[in-house]
């Protein structure tokens, strides 16, 4: 018998008691003898803010409390109980834990940290009997990448915060364009990443890292930018954010044509 517990980790819940939470699972494994904690999944996630310029304190607080603090705070809470069954740790991170990219810098930053608290608490306890699984998906269309919401975020964010210069410019409009562009490249099939987390969860020795993609040869384009040398990273998407920010519709057209093939 499998019992699913989920639980909020967002800053509308700071005063979260994970020592009340604790004693509540201990006495439902009591109950069910000889039950015991099998897996934790740390799925929870947010996206906020843009640029750094544009993306304010709170903000970057609210991501980090969501997709890094809320991790750490579930993972040390259950450690004691994951020892005693030597069962496994899932962390859903991302590939925007490996790959930087310009005007989603909270959620990226926060992502890198997450990758980051992975792979260190990995080498840390899985000698004691404990797996510690990465799911690094690519771009995959949830809730959290819904136009509307980020359309108005934008707008919001361009009225409140942008300075007449950026916006004279073209600036929102090309930021708009990118937005676009990254929410039509997302991939639909969300089973991909499903699949994967049931692996994670189990098999009986799952691979360290999972990295969900929608096929092989975007698993190959993505494979070749992430080991090319940093400075090659940093001349492409320097390449492609000057032709985003530029006013040509035409080139835009042409990289958005490219892109669409690639991962169709």
């Amino acid at each position: 018998m499998g019992i699913r517990l989920l639980i909020g980790v967002g800053p509308e819940e700071p005063q979260l008691n994970y020592h009340i939470l604790l004693k509540m699972i201990w006495c439902m494994l009591n109950e069910c003898p000889p039950a015991e904690l099998w897996a934790v999944v740390n799925n929870a996630g947010i996206v906020k803010g843009f640029s750094v310029e544009m993306s304010t304190m709170d903000e970057f607080k609210d991501v980090f409390d969501v997709n890094f603090f809320g991790t750490v705070r579930v993972t040390k809470a259950f450690l004691p109980l994951l020892k005693k069954s030597k069962g496994r740790i899932v962390n859903v991170t991302s590939l925007g834990g490996e790959v930087t990219l310009p005007f989603f810098t909270p959620y990226l930053a926060s992502k890198y940290a997450a990758v980051g608290f992975t792979d260190c608490l990995r080498h840390e306890i899985e000698m004691q009997g404990i797996s510690v699984v990465s799911i690094e998906p690519e771009v995959f269309l949830t809730p959290m990448l819904s136009w509307d919401t980020i359309d108005k975020n934008l707008d919001s964010t361009f009225s409140e915060r942008a300075n007449t210069a950026v916006k004279n410019e073209g600036y929102e409009e090309s930021l708009k364009d990118l937005a676009k562009l990254f929410i039509s490249s997302a991939c639909r099939d969300i089973s991909i990443v499903v699949d994967d987390l049931e692996s994670a969860v189990s098999l009986e020795h799952p691979d360290h890292t999972y990295k969900p993609n929608r096929h092989a040869f975007c698993r190959f384009i993505l494979f070749c930018f992430v080991s090319m040398p940093r400075s090659f990273q940093i001349l492409l998407v320097k390449i492609g954010s000057s032709i985003f920010f530029s006013k040509s519709k035409i080139l835009k057209d042409i990289v958005m044509k490219i892109i669409s093939l690639i991962i169709k």
